[in-house]
């Protein structure tokens, strides 16, 4: 049933997009998000990225809700609800009931836009709303302590959907440096480090064995993604999960490089 409907779906985008590629962006007064399959830090992305070029643009966004994703490792059948419920966007936006307005040809024209005005995205309306929507009814006394302060970093590892090489091959002594770093940094405010990755919890103990990390490997996206938002300080890693997870974040961001760059207020690490 899942393919049919993601079958229907894509012939009434390709047909959209080959009427629509014949119109001018002044006709586009209405834009909603892009379908895709992946995992749910590249969509969020592409639904944030949308959403600001349209304010920019003047035309009126409409959301799209998730309709496949990657990553749904135990068949769950309320995965997508999850998501949803996550990023909190239906009851706050405008849904889109019309799936021809989005072709796919135009989506790189977003992220060329969004990437290379950094410093006016990051100060949209747009983005300032999707933060203050997401943090609705989170709390971080559920996922931090006081006692500390709660830095997360985000280990990226292979998964079973994802064979990318660039990003989970960044070595573990990179994120150790990085952590000897911000103990230096942080060392009269009692850091605690929370390391959110997938794998062999065995092999991260034996990588990370330090008494003021916490490991959190293989918890679920909500989790994961709650965390890294809410913490004091997140250090990202090359994926669109913590990438995303700065844009909200209200603390500070250590950036490492890979191809989306870094918000103009991001700490960039060598």
């Amino acid at each position: 049933m899942k393919l049919l409907r993601c079958s229907i779906l894509i012939v009434a985008l390709s047909l959209a997009g080959n009427s629509m590629a014949q119109e001018s962006d002044s006709q586009m007064e209405i834009m909603t998000n892009p379908f895709r399959f992946d995992g749910f830090g590249a969509q969020f992305q592409s639904i944030i990225i949308s959403a600001v070029y349209a304010e920019l643009h003047n035309k009126q966004f409409v959301y799209t809700p998730f309709l496949a994703m990657e990553h749904n490792y135990d068949n769950d059948p309320h995965f997508l609800e999850k998501k949803e419920q996550l990023i909190n966007f239906i009851g706050h936006f405008d849904i889109n009931e019309d799936l021809s307005i989005q072709p796919f040809g135009w989506v790189h024209e977003y992220y060329d836009f969004f990437e290379s005005n950094l410093a006016r995205c990051a100060e949209s309306e747009s983005l300032k709303k999707i933060a203050q929507v997401f943090r609705l009814g989170k709390d971080k006394k559920n996922y931090f302590s006081d006692e500390n302060l709660n830095i997360a970093v985000h280990v990226r590892r292979p998964n079973s959907h994802d064979s990318r090489s660039d990003g989970p091959d960044i070595p573990d002594d990179v994120y150790l440096k990085i952590i000897q770093r911000l103990r230096d940094t942080y060392s009269l405010q009692h850091p605690l480090f929370h390391i959110y990755s997938q794998g062999d919890p065995d092999v991260f103990k034996h990588c990370f064995p330090f008494e003021d990390i916490v490991l959190h490997i293989n918890e679920t996206v909500e989790d994961t993604f709650c965390s890294m938002v809410l913490a004091d300080v997140l250090v990202t890693s090359a994926s669109s999960l913590s990438y995303v997870a700065g844009f909200l974040s209200e603390g500070t961001v250590y950036y490492i490089p890979f191809w989306h760059p870094p918000l103009p207020h991001w700490v960039v690490l060598n």
